[in-house]
């Protein structure tokens, strides 16, 4: 997923765990943690070399989440949580340039009603 799709997606509709690992190292960064670890907790040492974070994440990274997060193990949260949002975004800009409820149902693996509930959301 590039940067651009990230970008895409609203934070405030993220869970508070995830909105505070994005405040901290931002957007690109959680969604890699959530790609590597989601679901899972997460140790976070005080010392950068005894973590295989190093080589998931930027120095940068690394040092803002063990400042703020250092000895402590994080619950990380599930990368489900930026691809149903951009998935959602997706089925409302098909809807409204006239996709059908079923082709769109068909394409995603979802219900007709579940279709509904997304479009309805968009307008409401």
């Amino acid at each position: 997923m590039d940067i651009n799709e990230l970008n895409r997606v609203d934070t405030r509709q993220l869970p508070r765990s995830l909105q505070m690992l994005i405040e901290c190292i931002g957007v690109e960064q959680a969604y890699r943690l959530t790609r590597l670890y989601g679901g899972r907790p997460k140790y976070i040492p005080k010392n950068p070399q005894r973590t295989a974070l190093a080589k998931a994440l930027p120095p940068d990274a690394l040092a803002a989440l063990i400042k703020r997060f250092a000895g402590l193990a994080l619950e990380i949260p599930k990368v489900d949580h930026f691809l149903r949002q951009l998935r959602n975004q997706k089925i409302q800009e098909e809807s409204s340039n006239g996709c059908s409820r079923s082709t769109l149902a068909d394409k995603y693996g979802l219900s007709l009603r579940q279709i509904g509930n997304i479009r309805r959301t968009a307008n409401g």
